[in-house]
């Protein structure tokens, strides 16, 4: 027995390997246990065990391995390591355990596989379960099969991917085995469940038997809902982080997504396919064969495989001319038309691929149209449809006007014109702008006019959908004078267009008013002085947006209505005064007339630009003489006048039209022109130079006054110096050669003067722009530009408020590329393609070499022709393309030279033939003639500068010519490279990734020049793809050349240049200054780069002379120091002394700034090493040496915190996944950590830190995002959402798909739990940003951004759409869909045991606002006072001595006068019945000098704080947004806020909600729900902020505060009825004061969610009711304010939902009752024109049968009734003068709070006695609750006088506050029916028990009045703790009658009180 137990001693991990099957059972169960009782994940007790692992699951004995499972399932569930043991466990789990005899064993074996992938190696496990798919035994398969398929379903397909297991699909149904056939059908039902249809295409090649067993198992599912029944760990830990409302609205969107749109695209499961390899070796021999059924053949084997809808990238150019080929000419129409069914195919399989082929596929299309066959007019209206998504319409132009002009068929004219009318619906108002419309709209306008109906049809079509895209204002002047009837129909087919592409104008428009807001957020902070350079930044910050978006609606605002004269005489003479001054002004006494017009500039003078009429003043001032008076010095007032309105009035163009020629005339006039120069520059400055320039040159080379033509452009060469180069160069070049051509000397001197202005922004392309012109005038115009030679333009100083700083970045950015083509189109092009005849082109292929260099000399004569030619070619560039590899090395030579010739024609057009030519060229680099590799070279170098380096590495066409493996070509192409992407710039990346593995193929290539030239590419090749994509293609490499390969990797890297800042970041940093807010980074997919290398040889030090290397490494000092060294930090980086920590990739001077800053900062020596250590195994070491010395000094971390967040960001750019997941593992602890101790983030260390934090979030490691978004989840606790908002924001610019999702996922999360309001800049603004991810083309993108949206439209309603603007009709449909189930799954109800169920949404604690006080810091003799309670202890840390603790200083604190506790008045004793006002508490007053940003920061702190577990925090957290509120400064800002400040009050009344006593403290929790009904009440006390809260939030409140009443939460506070008396009368004052219509649309929702939940309350839906019926009568007074529309659509949906004839099997028909009640309320209002408030689409047939219903009832109503009712109205008695006054003072004593029962008293007797007086006029100054509180007093009146008792009248309120009835009704519905016959018994019941529970039992057990005085003591002890707010205004009434006894009584409590 012994030795059978001997095992027991042994250690557990060596009892699971001991050879006795006993022991390892006994060590297995022992294992489980140890590993259940470890606690935490990361202990090193779990490494013992991660060797062994393997032998748990692959146990010889049955016994042993049942319980090694079970051991086993305990490790993977609790070890933080378990995830290393996934590939061996797992292996002995297919091949051991899911084959086993024993259910058991089976189970767990199964169960272990789903906990690894519970603990996120999901990829790890299918891979071993579908190698299990190949085993020989079938149980096993089976087994395997089936695990995978329960894994889909607990998981999801978002976690189990499903791509693999489709592939597998045949092979098991196909399998021997019928077990594994049945589970593989069962697999492939699960995955369709998830999938849906798209896997239909993927079992298409299935048997048909299988396909139709598989569709009859399709339909059994295709109603249910697939849901994820488990999660990931890291979804564990989001839901556990989320708020008890947002895991269920979690689930619900997660549900939403499964059903609105599969998460997975169809074509994602389908692979491109290369149709190239597969066509016919004879395919191009059948296409030229003379026997059509040959070609036939050969077009249906290609349309075959053209049914494939994705198709891979290949060189498809001569496919292309194939097919184009057969559509010209082959006379054949079937395979005409099913050559254009391929064309269109191959255009959409290849999608953006195409577009290299699409522009020489236009002309051949559009000319096929003149066929009669329908077949072929179908197929070509497919191709032209399809090739036209890759062209905009300038690159169409050439081609549609040649169909339009030079073909006289009307079909090929009317399918053109129809073409253009579809284009359009797809383009944007920017593609059809000016410019195109310039160029098509004569096109449309001679269709327009074409003798051919069809013709005319199409044409008018065309226009009216230009129209509908640019707006009619836009295209008129374009169209000019037409018929009307053409008018007419042009405008018909307008309304009938139907524009499917996203329009931006609206959105535009709809902004226009937002710069006026910007100014009025920034005025605070502008008055102060501006003594401290910080506070200018808020200031800027708030100018800056405005600006910017005052961009966009400028030009909308340039035009306006043209007013008639009626109209201009009415409004002048209500604005001119006196009256007299309008006909003075045409007096024909020049005096009378000089008089008037200077008190007219005075009055334009005095005026402020909102209420100035431009237009009125203009055309008054124009009136006869007007603007050509002939006396000068009336005319230079009137200018000095159109000056000063340009400048002082919203001046447009409409104005303009009616001064600008006279003005423009003036200009010649030598005693006025220069007013009149004044008043031009003055307009130019309103409208834009551009504009005013080429109006004032046509109106002057429209005269013939000399003098005027000379002045004007005089004027033009003056006005660019001072407002730049803004003008399209085009209009004026030609008015210039118009004056070159004048006779008048002086206007050709004037022109040529002009042009030398022009010359210093344009340089050389001017002077070739000009060659054309005469040789005398070309020699003048060259002399004035010698003499401007190396001169540079002014710097501009007008018209500077247009752009802002982004504009300008982006116009310097595209200064390089746009400019030289605006330049380019000014040059006068020849298009040659007329003499490129199909014969020349034929001749360049024939087999004599002289015959094809005879063509290429013609036509090199031709090009030589023409110094500028068009990008039309027809089919040169690819005859040209075959002869460059000629074998005729002549031929070869001469065609390199005729390219190099064509490059300098082209010019930029050359970019159109660039994908023809370059292959060519790259081939001629590898011939053996040096002459003419030099030629190729020389070639392609004058074609890449001419198209720019961008188009040469397009379509990999690089990487295709360097598999040829010609040394030649390889060392020439390299050197090529080496040479131009030293300073190329925006060069495609995953183009050049292309070449990296042929380059590093090279590098040790037997070739020297291969050698050399492919060594000198790599360090030009890495400035464009970075170093981790080059080092990544090393793994292809041997290991030998592997080694070498790196090195020299490494050796480049460490020469890679420092990036310059973007010019944006430039120029903000220089106009912030110091202490200005710098913009965050660009936050974007970032080039992973290794920083190991950058300080490999910093990073360890050199041994000193006194001090050896050992000594110096045994740094014995802590870690970290606690000092005070980073605030200076942060200064220093605030005033530009230091780098600012903002770079795309980490260069080395930030790593060397940030090591000095640790030196100086004193962290230890070994850590700093370690940190800068070139082996990633040290940044593990240092990482864990934090991580431990985090528990011992935490303070030491967080005087540091941003240096180590630096370190961190720089770690996010290694390759090592380890060191990133240990980091972000750190970072999680150390955020948790800071979260506890209320830390609060400054903005410096935060903007050094989040903008890299959300670059990993789109990081590929489903692991490292999960960590990232905890992260972001914890620094919501520290730092503000509407800041962090703003960074996150900045995520969605980035290329990365994965990142785009989980930014839109964070800003939905922030949304969902902060409000609408946390977004930033503004809610429109960013929801606009958020709309335009709707259509991204990558599916998870798309539907985290609907579920953003959704989440806004949640709390915003249909103001949502308002706020996004113009989006698709796709993406709308798109949006409302997933809205519509949102609105139907989105619960709003919630029980108590629903509501404990979930956990409580995290939020922010205590953080005191360092950033504020650091930045701001006040006086020490002006402190801010708050009372606080006394904080809970916290554990000591260890505190250097420097830093103890001053208890002298403290205890002078503790005892300082700063807060003066509340004192109790003394009051008179006979008084004690009425209400008691306290004393307010009394403290110092607080001078902020904080700007406004500052005091919203710290309002957005507390506010986050106010929701909290922790009730002592959420106590202080509302006294200070309490006291906030009654700041006048602080109170403004929160108006802002109303609705985060509502959302985090509701958030706490939930967590008060399911607050047991077990874990707080009763009074605790008494005193927080009291103070924030407190603040709720303060909320809906203020006009301002209650008619701010939302529908959402207004209905969340309300439920949340009528659920406590009906499930009894507060009878457990002993101030119980106090409390409930408060929520009433809170409940009536919402009802109240808050938007009518909000308030309205929230109940009928609540109502609608009461009936569609089972689970409400029958109370609850009582109380929605009542309190509804309380709305509906005063809705009559309501009208004025109420929008009809948004109530009967919250009636129509709920009438929808729950029509008339399913309340047939219901109980309770008072819900639908009630419904129709309001309905009939708005009836009585609106009468039949109620449906007009709603579509007749959008209303139901039952409210429309409602509303008639109702309409007839009251139009039947008796006319004698309505007589009746008049006559009662008129019936009562006009009152006297004396009955008055009396009436006056009884209700001036009702008013008053100390004599309301005193005037209640006479006033009853007044109506006893005057019973026909009319009180009526005095009731109504009142309001509703209040006249129904003096109908309440008087009806207790009578009924006390009747009954002669002295009974309590029990009110809900005060008499000010007039909210009685509704909390009478309200407190019934809560409390339980008590028998009215047992209510004294009852209430003595729970008086004594109240007794006991305050330990006043037995005391006064002699009369039920007791309760008075309990009632008032716990109302005295509970006012105490009630913040001023409350104090002042109190509802407690106490009781109004008391006898001897209780008044003594109380009496005695209060001197208890005061004592």
């Amino acid at each position: 027995m012994e030795e059978d137990t001997e095992f027991t001693k042994l250690p557990v991990d060596e009892q699971c390997v001991h050879k006795s099957w006993k022991a390892r059972v006994h060590g297995y169960e022992e294992a489980a246990k140890l590993f259940r009782q470890i606690p935490d994940e990361k202990a090193p007790e779990w490494n013992k065990y991660l060797g062994i692992m393997k032998k748990f699951a692959a146990d010889s004995n049955a016994a042993a391995q049942e319980k090694g499972l079970e051991a086993l399932l305990a490790y993977v569930e609790n070890a933080g390591p378990a995830g290393r043991t996934v590939g061996e466990v797992m292996s002995n789990i297919v091949s051991k355990c899911l084959g086993a005899p024993k259910a058991k064993t089976k189970e767990l074996a199964q169960q272990v596989a789903l906990m690894y992938i519970e603990i996120e190696k999901q990829d790890a496990v299918m891979d071993e379960l579908i190698k299990g798919f190949e085993q020989k035994n079938p149980k096993v398969v089976a087994a395997c099969i089936n695990t995978a398929s329960m894994a889909l379903n607990e998981f999801s397909h978002k976690v189990i991917t499903v791509k693999p297991l489709i592939k597998e699909f045949p092979k098991l149904l196909d399998h021997r085995d019928k077990i594994v056939r049945d589970e593989g059908k069962a697999l492939i039902v699960e995955t369709y469940r998830w999938v849906g249809d798209g896997i239909k295409p993927q079992l298409s090649h299935l048997k048909p038997v299988q396909v139709t067993e598989l569709e009859a198992e399709f339909e059994k599912v295709s109603g249910e809902k697939a849901v994820a029944k488990r999660y990931l760990r890291s979804q564990q830990q989001r839901q556990q982080a989320a708020a008890a409302a947002d895991e269920v609205d979690g689930e619900d969107a997660a549900e939403e997504e499964e059903e609105a749109a599969p998460p997975i695209d169809p074509l994602d499961l389908i692979d491109p396919v290369d149709i190239l390899s597969k066509l016919p070796k004879d395919f191009y021999e059948k296409l030229e064969a003379k026997k059509w059924q040959e070609r036939k053949e050969a077009m249906d084997e290609l349309d075959k495989l053209l049914q494939n809808p994705k198709l891979e990238a290949g060189d498809y150019g001569e496919l292309v001319r194939a097919l184009k080929k057969i559509i010209n000419k082959d006379s054949n129409v079937m395979i005409v038309a099913l050559a254009g069914k391929c064309l269109a195919a191959l255009a959409n399989g290849l999608k953006k691929k195409f577009q290299t082929y699409a522009s020489a596929c236009v002309s051949s299309v559009l000319e096929k149209f003149k066929e009669k066959k329908q077949n072929v007019v179908t197929a070509m209206r497919d191709a032209i449809d399809a090739v036209s998504q890759n062209l905009t319409l300038e690159a169409m132009l050439e081609d549609i006007t040649e169909a339009i002009e030079k073909n006289k068929n009307p079909s090929v004219k009317a399918e053109t014109m129809s073409f253009l009318a579809r284009y359009f619906t797809k383009c944007t108002p920017q593609m059809l702008d000016k410019k195109m419309l310039k160029a098509y709209v004569p096109l449309m306008l001679k269709c327009l006019n074409d003798p051919d109906a069809g013709v005319r049809e199409s044409a008018a079509e065309a226009l009216g959908t230009a129209m509908k895209l640019v707006s009619e204002k836009a295209i008129m002047p374009f169209i000019g004078d037409i018929e009307n009837i053409k008018l007419q129909k042009i405008k018909e087919c307008c309304d009938k267009a139907v524009i499917t592409a996203k329009v931006g104008k609206r959105p535009a428009a709809a902004a226009a008013p937002k710069p006026k807001e910007a100014p009025k957020a920034a005025a605070p902070p502008a008055r102060k002085p501006a003594s401290a350079p910080a506070k200018k930044a808020p200031a800027s910050k708030a100018v800056r947006p405005a600006a910017k978006k005052a961009a966009a609606p400028k030009e909308v605002a340039n035009t306006e209505r043209e007013m008639a004269d009626e109209e201009v005489e009415a409004a002048a003479a209500e604005l001119i005064e006196p009256p007299t001054l309008l006909t003075e002004l045409v007096d024909a006494n020049w005096k009378t007339r000089l008089a008037a017009a200077e008190q007219y500039l005075q009055l334009v003078a005095c005026k402020e630009k909102a209420d100035l009429p431009a237009q009125v003043l203009v055309r008054t001032l124009a009136r006869k003489p007007g603007l050509k008076d002939g006396n000068f010095q009336v005319m230079k007032v009137k200018l000095d006048v159109v000056k000063t309105i340009a400048e002082s009035s919203k001046f447009s163009r409409t104005c303009a039209n009616f001064c600008l020629q006279d003005v423009a005339e003036k200009l010649g006039d030598a005693k006025v022109g220069t007013a009149a120069a004044d008043a031009l520059t003055a307009m130019a400055e309103t409208l834009k130079l551009d504009y005013v320039a080429v109006e004032v040159l046509t109106l002057a080379f429209n005269q013939k006054s000399p003098k005027v033509q000379q002045e004007a452009m005089g004027w033009l060469s003056n006005a660019l110096k001072d407002f730049g180069f803004a003008i399209q160069p085009k209009p004026v070049l030609d008015n210039i050669r118009k004056a070159l051509a004048s006779t008048n000397v002086a206007v050709r001197t004037s022109a040529i003067s002009l042009l030398g202005t022009l010359y210093l922004y344009m340089g050389d392309p001017l002077r070739r722009v000009m060659e054309s012109e005469k040789p005398a005038i070309v020699q003048q115009i060259n002399a004035e530009f010698d003499k401007l030679e190396g001169q540079r333009p002014p710097t501009p100083s007008k018209g500077m408020t247009v752009s802002t700083g982004e504009d300008n970045s982006e116009s310097v950015e595209d200064d390089g590329s746009n400019e030289q083509d605006r330049f380019q189109e000014l040059l006068p092009r020849a298009d040659i393609s007329d003499q490129l005849t199909e014969t020349l082109i034929a001749q360049l292929s024939d087999t004599n070499w002289k015959m094809r260099d005879e063509a290429l000399q013609k036509i090199s004569a031709v090009v030589t022709a023409n110094a500028h030619l068009t990008a039309n070619l027809g089919e040169l560039p690819s005859a040209l393309a075959k002869r460059i590899t000629d074998s005729n090395k002549i031929i070869c030579q001469t065609t390199l030279g005729l390219c190099r010739q064509l490059a300098d024609r082209l010019g930029n057009h050359t970019k159109q033939h660039v994908r023809t030519l370059a292959p060519a060229m790259f081939q001629a680099l590898g011939d053996s003639k040096t002459q003419i590799r030099a030629l190729a070279v020389e070639c392609i170098k004058a074609w890449a500068e001419q198209s720019g380096l961008k188009e040469f590495y397009e379509g990999e066409m690089i990487a295709d010519a360097l598999k040829t493996g010609n040394p030649f070509l390889k060392a020439e192409l390299f050197q090529w490279m080496a040479e131009s992407l030293t300073n190329a710039k925006r060069i495609p990346k995953e183009e050049l990734i292309a070449c990296v593995p042929h380059l590093l193929a090279c590098v040790e290539d037997r070739n020297a020049d291969v050698r050399k030239n492919a060594q000198d590419a790599i360090l030009p090749m890495m400035i464009h793809t970075g170093y981790e994509p080059m080092v990544r293609q090393t793994q292809k490499l041997s290991a030998v050349s592997k080694t070498a390969v790196t090195t020299m990797l490494e050796k480049a890297r460490a020469n890679l240049p420092a990036k310059p800042a973007p010019a944006a970041t430039k120029s903000s940093a220089k106009a912030s200054g110091p202490g200005k807010k710098t913009a965050p980074p660009p936050v974007a997919a970032p080039t992973k780069v290794n920083t190991n290398t950058i300080t490999k040889s910093k990073s360890i030090p050199k041994p000193g002379a006194s001090r050896s290397k050992k000594e110096e490494e045994q740094d014995l000092s802590p870690l970290l120091q606690v000092n005070n060294l980073k605030t200076q930090r942060m200064a220093d980086e605030q005033k530009l002394r230091v780098l600012k920590w903002n770079f795309t990739l980490p260069r080395d001077e930030f790593v060397d700034q940030l090591k000095e800053q640790m030196a100086t900062a004193a962290v230890n020596k070994s850590l700093t090493d370690k940190m800068f250590h070139a082996d990633f195994k040290f940044h593990l070491k240092a990482i864990e040496s934090l991580s431990d010395f985090l528990s011992v000094n935490p303070q030491a971390t967080v005087s540091n915190l941003d240096l180590i967040l630096k370190w961190l960001t720089l770690r996010f750019f290694d390759t090592n996944p380890s060191v990133l997941l240990k980091g972000l593992e750190y970072l999680l602890t150390v955020f948790a950590m800071l979260a506890e101790d209320g830390y609060n983030m400054p903005e410096i260390e935060a903007a050094s830190f989040i903008p890299y934090l959300i670059l990993k979030s789109g990081d590929p490691k489903d692991s490292v995002r999960n960590s990232v978004k905890n992260i972001m989840q914890q620094i919501t606790l520290i730092y503000p959402c509407s800041r962090l908002f703003s960074y996150v924001m900045e995520g969605l610019k980035s290329k990365n798909s994965r990142q785009r999702t989980e930014c839109l996922e964070e800003l939905g999360l922030l949304i969902d739990n902060y409000g609408i309001s946390v977004s930033q800049p503004t809610p429109a603004a960013a929801l606009k940003e958020i709309a335009k991810q709707i259509s991204d083309r990558d599916n998870s993108v798309r539907t985290a951004a609907l579920n953003c949206i959704v989440m806004a439209w949640h709390q915003e309603g249909e103001r949502v759409f308002n706020m996004i603007g113009q989006i698709s009709e796709k993406d709308r449909s798109l949006l409302l869909e997933r809205i519509k189930r949102a609105s139907k799954t989105r619960p709003v109800i919630k029980t108590a045991e629903e509501a404990a169920s979930r956990p409580t949404k995290a939020v922010r604690p205590n953080a005191v606002a360092q950033e504020v006080a650091e930045r701001y810091s006040e006086p020490e003799d002006a402190p801010v006072p708050t009372y606080r309670p006394n904080p809970p202890q916290q554990r000591q840390r260890p505190i250097s001595a420097a830093f103890r603790l001053d208890y002298d200083l403290l205890g002078e604190m503790e005892n300082g006068p700063s807060v003066k506790a509340p004192q109790l008045l003394k009051m008179d004793m006979e008084d004690i019945t009425t209400d008691v006002r306290l004393p307010k508490l009394e403290a110092t007053k607080h001078v902020s000098t904080s700007p406004s940003s500052a005091v919203t920061a710290t309002i957005e702190l507390h506010i986050g704080r106010l929701c909290n577990h922790k009730l002592e925090r959420s106590i202080e957290a509302c006294r200070e947004v309490d006291t906030m509120m009654r700041r006048e400064a602080s109170g403004k800002s929160l108006v802002t806020l109303t609705d985060q400040l509502l959302v985090a009050v509701n958030n706490q009344l939930q967590v008060l909600q399911k607050a047991t006593t077990d874990t707080h403290d009763l009074q605790i929790m008494s005193v927080n729900y009291t103070l924030l009904i407190a603040i709720l009440r303060s909320i809906f006390s203020s006009q301002q902020m209650a008619t701010r809260a939302s529908q959402t939030v207004i209905r969340d409140v309300m439920s949340s505060l009528l659920l406590m009443l009906v499930e009894q939460k507060l009878e457990r506070f002993n101030t119980e009825d106090q409390i409930v008396r408060l929520t009433n009368s809170l409940v009536v004052r919402i009802i109240e004061n808050a938007d009518h219509t909000r308030l309205v649309t929230a109940q009928v929702r609540m109502l609608h969610d009461c009936i569609s939940n089972q689970n409400t309350p029958p109370k609850f839906t009582e109380l929605v009711m009542k309190s509804l019926w309380k709305v509906m009568r005063v809705i009559e007074q309501w009208q004025e304010q109420l929008d009809f529309r948004a109530v009967l659509r919250e009636v129509n949906h709920f009438l929808e939902d729950f029509p008339s004839h399913t309340w047939k099997d219901r109980k309770d028909l008072t819900p639908l009752k009630t419904i129709k009640t309001l309905v009939h309320s708005m009836v009585q209002l609106k009468g039949a024109a109620l449906l007009t408030f709603l579509s007749k689409e959008d209303t139901c047939y039952e409210l429309t049968k409602i509303v008639n219903k109702y309409v007839s009832s009251s139009e039947a109503k008796p006319a004698r009734d309505v007589q009746q009712q008049q006559q009662q109205l008129a019936s009562p008695h006009r009152l006297t003068k004396s009955t008055h006054h009396q009436l006056a003072a009884i209700f001036k004593k009702i008013g008053s709070k100390d004599q309301t029962n005193e005037g209640l008293e006479q006033l009853y007797d007044f109506r006893r006695a005057n019973p026909d007086a009319d009180i009526t006029p005095f009731l109504e100054k009142a309001s509703q609750f209040f006249q129904e509180y003096i109908e309440k007093g008087l009806k207790g009146i009578e009924l006390e006088r009747s009954r002669q008792s002295s009974t309590a009248a029990s009110s809900l309120s005060s008499p000010q506050d007039g909210e009685a009835e509704l909390g009478s009704y309200l407190r019934q519905g809560a409390g339980d029916a008590v028998p009215s016959a047992d209510k004294a018994n009852y209430y003595k019941e729970k008086l004594k028990a109240l007794q006991q529970k305050a330990g006043l039992a037995g005391q006064n057990e002699q009369s039920t009045d007791n309760r008075a005085g309990d009632s008032n003591r716990n109302q005295s002890e509970l006012l105490d703790n009630l913040p001023r707010s409350v104090l002042t205004e109190s509802n407690v009434s106490p009781p109004r009658q008391t006898d001897a006894a209780s008044l003594e009584l109380i009496k005695q409590r209060l001197e208890r009180l005061k004592r």
